[in-house]
């Protein structure tokens, strides 16, 4: 989107139905829509152990992100590269400082 500036290409919109059985059959007993460019993206839940996936329910995603795409990806890809330099910090931490002394 940054490269080639494809602002207005493509929106990325999640629909959630809560579905609960009654007598034997799914009834819809609510829905809701959300537009992932409306969210804040600081907000955004980026699971590293399930290949860097943003997961959250749609019920619960904010709405009140009002600036354009472009600032969206801007902030969203600092808020993700923030998130990475943490995780990364963390990685060698626990997994990498440990051993270095077998190995030096």
């Amino acid at each position: 989107m940054l490269d080639n500036k494809e602002f207005d290409n493509f929106n990325l919109n999640y629909f959630e139905i809560d579905w609960l059985l009654e007598n034997s059959k799914l009834v819809c007993k609510n829905a809701h829509f959300a537009n992932l460019f409306k969210s804040q993206p600081t907000n955004l839940y980026i699971n590293w152990a399930a290949a860097m996936q943003i997961q959250f329910h749609v019920c619960d995603l904010d709405q009140d992100f009002e600036d354009n795409i472009a600032i969206w990806a801007k902030s969203y890809l600092g808020h993700f590269v923030n998130q990475a330099k943490k995780r990364a910090d963390i990685m060698i931490t626990k997994f990498v400082k440990p051993f270095e002394r077998y190995i030096n």
